[in-house]
């Protein structure tokens, strides 16, 4: 069973799990695997991804008594967290804003609208961070998994490194899907940038980029890291 200090080999960049930490190592992208925190009876691991930046999670692997590793959970990092309530408030803010200048009679349809924007924005960005975690925490359970080989071979005699079923980005529904709603995004976004903004309908221009290039941008980061993910799961070495 792995122990602690096999896990302490992992921590290259030792420091505490501070919100000016995590603030620099999301401004810096800070992608050394792995920084730490070193406790009694748990390990703090964590790295700076590009497509998540400062919402990248924190993994919490826990020891018993004898520093044998018992568990692995994930928990998103201070910074995200403040960066969550500050997009809350931001929201709530831009909602708002229609209300104040027209009024509840007239301004609760811009407030809908903007709520409507955000969530729709939420849904997609929440689908590309819950690939990106996905992909980071199959990455260190190979990493222990990998430890655990090389510690205790006659263990695993016999039995080949498991391959972790990996989503096919690439199946008839998703083609399909992409051939249709790829060339609707880029154009919609060319008739708001075209026409909606240049019009004075700079609100609905801009939600309306927005929207469509977030799906654009979730939908290909999710092709490119599936790919990525498959190379260096073969090529991966321990050190």
């Amino acid at each position: 069973m792995i122990e602690k200090n096999d896990i302490e080999k992992l921590v290259l960049n030792r420091k505490k799990s501070s919100l000016r930490n995590h603030f620099n190592d999301m401004f810096f992208m800070n992608n050394i695997r792995y920084s730490g925190e070193i406790r009694e009876k748990e390990i703090l691991l964590w790295y700076s991804s590009f497509w998540l930046r400062g919402a990248y999670p924190i993994f919490h692997l826990n020891f018993d008594s004898d520093k044998k590793l018992v568990g692995l959970k994930l928990e998103k990092n201070p910074f995200g967290k403040l960066l969550d309530k500050i997009a809350l408030f931001l929201v709530l803010v831009f909602a708002s804003i229609p209300i104040i200048i027209s009024g509840l009679a007239k301004g609760w349809v811009g407030a809908v609208f903007v709520l409507f924007v955000a969530f729709i924005l939420f849904l997609i960005m929440r689908k590309a961070a819950k690939t990106e975690k996905k992909i980071m925490t199959e990455e260190l359970k190979d990493t222990v998994e990998r430890i655990e080989r090389e510690k205790f071979p006659e263990k695993f005699a016999g039995y080949g490194l498991k391959e972790k079923p990996i989503e096919n980005e690439w199946t008839i529904k998703k083609i399909f899907t992409r051939i249709f709603m790829y060339p609707i995004c880029v154009g919609f976004i060319y008739v708001c940038a075209a026409l909606l903004i240049p019009n004075g309908q700079l609100g609905k221009g801009i939600c309306g980029i927005a929207i469509c290039g977030a799906y654009l941008y979730s939908d290909i980061y999710a092709i490119l890291k599936s790919s990525r993910f498959k190379k260096e799961s073969k090529n991966f070495k321990v050190q």
